[in-house]
């Protein structure tokens, strides 16, 4: 399910207005898949959490979206090899820096994408969010992120996120995650309805 606080993020973005509760009381989704993974930077690794969200459009002031969202825990600690500022807020412009690539049993797909990120409790310190989103009003940039993330519907898959630096000759941000079989079929299930944009 949705977390309050991604809901919170799109609906600032105007992307998404309901909360989980109103979107499970009226029978909508919206859904979410959240991952284990790992991230690198520079000498540093550290467990990430990845997540993907489908919702639905619903009606002329709810607006749907797809997104894959980055968590990275105690961020605070990477501000030597890592500026987080030039991401935070829905009104972001650090520019393309975000590499998304996916592989799966049939096909691998890649593209590079705006992020923009908000922070987020995350056990007795705080985590970044970066989130790449794309609206399903607009097919275009749908489309892009559809193609990037449907590989993993042939599962088992692997999804990594590469954020490049702000800073000239500042290291990248690597995570990645690998889905087993049955995870796949899940992200089928549930983010078909956004994946099935061409």
């Amino acid at each position: 399910m949705l977390s309050l606080r991604t809901a919170g993020f799109l609906a600032a973005a105007g992307l998404f207005a309901m909360t989980a509760e109103q979107a499970a009381a009226r029978g909508a989704d919206p859904l979410e898949f959240t991952f284990d993974g790992t991230a690198r930077i520079g000498g540093d690794t550290r467990p990430v959490r990845l997540r993907l969200f489908c919702s639905s459009n619903d009606g002329p002031h709810v607006t749907g979206a797809l997104s894959v969202v980055l968590e990275v825990p105690g961020y605070e600690q990477l501000h030597d090899v890592f500026d987080f500022d030039p991401f935070e807020g829905p009104d972001a412009n650090a520019g393309a820096l975000t590499l998304l690539r996916t592989s799966g049993v049939r096909s691998k797909a890649g593209a590079r994408f705006p992020a923009s990120g908000f922070v987020v409790p995350s056990g007795s310190s705080e985590a970044f969010a970066l989130e790449v989103t794309a609206s399903r009003r607009e097919a275009g940039p749908l489309r892009k992120l559809a193609a990037v993330l449907r590989p993993l519907l042939d599962g088992p898959g692997h999804l990594e996120w590469r954020q490049d630096n702000t800073w000239a000759s500042g290291v990248p941000l690597v995570a990645g995650v690998d889905l087993t079989k049955a995870q796949g079929d899940q992200v089928k299930a549930g983010l078909g309805p956004c994946l099935d944009a061409r």
